[in-house]
């Protein structure tokens, strides 16, 4: 295997589990950490599939702390 097929690889499992969160994600999860997401429509929800396939690790751990607390504000 050559270095290039195993970063190929790596950038295709990344973003296989970037689309299987992203479903749910914006099902459920985008009302739960934005509040301006409260009501939105369909076609908001089909916009932001693109930027929650590449941050879902990002999006993920703001979605566990919960609503209120934002992801690198410890302590303000």
């Amino acid at each position: 295997m050559t270095l290039v097929y195993i970063i190929l690889v790596t950038v295709a499992l990344y973003l296989f589990a970037g689309l299987v969160f992203a479903v749910p994600f914006v099902i459920k999860g985008v009302t739960k950490i934005d509040e301006g997401a409260h009501g939105s429509k369909w076609g908001f929800r089909i916009i932001i599939i693109p930027g929650t396939i590449v941050f879902w690790p990002l999006l993920l751990k703001k979605w566990l702390k919960g609503p209120g607390r934002s992801v690198g504000t410890a302590g303000r």
